[in-house]
């Protein structure tokens, strides 16, 4: 099926999915540990979603554009509108949890970032290796260890920044 659709599309539904993972695991490792208020867990992630899903989308689109200065396809812009699409989706999808709890247990000992995290990229590696006719291994591993790197980063500054 995504064999399918245009290069560019793919590549910016490919993007989101990746950006929306490791960008919003890593805000929740984060910002989970300097509050108990779950709306300010709520509007930091619809506007992780918002500002952060616009500006990659545009960013993709600007390079796309300057890559290619006599290209006058709508390409650029598929690639926009599939990063911008997903990476809202996935974003906002980290909060499935509020829909049954305002419990922010599941956010605080990151069962929930780290379990939805690794399901996502075990899909999206999934899908990629096969696309590709490669081993999961050459996608899984490094994407593990990235999102781990970043969880580690953010969850310790978000608890030293919650001393203060």
């Amino acid at each position: 099926m995504l064999n399918k659709i245009s290069s560019s599309l793919r590549q910016g539904l490919f993007f989101g999915l990746n950006s929306g993972v490791i960008t919003t695991t890593g805000l929740l490792a984060g910002i989970a540990q300097t509050t108990s208020n779950p709306i300010i867990i709520i509007v930091s992630v619809i506007s992780l979603a918002i500002s952060d899903g616009v500006a990659e989308a545009h960013g993709l689109y600007i390079s796309k554009k300057a890559e290619k200065p006599s290209d006058i396809s709508s390409g650029p812009f598929k690639s926009f509108l599939g990063l911008l699409v997903m990476k809202m989706i996935i974003v906002l999808s980290f909060l499935l949890p509020f829909i049954f709890s305002n419990s922010l247990s599941y956010f605080k000992n990151l069962v929930w970032p780290l379990s939805w995290a690794f399901i996502l990229i075990i899909i999206l590696d999934s899908v990629l290796s096969k696309l590709r006719n490669e081993k999961i291994e050459n996608y899984l591993i490094p994407h593990s260890l990235l999102i781990i790197l970043v969880v580690l980063s953010t969850r310790f500054f978000g608890k030293l920044l919650a001393r203060v």
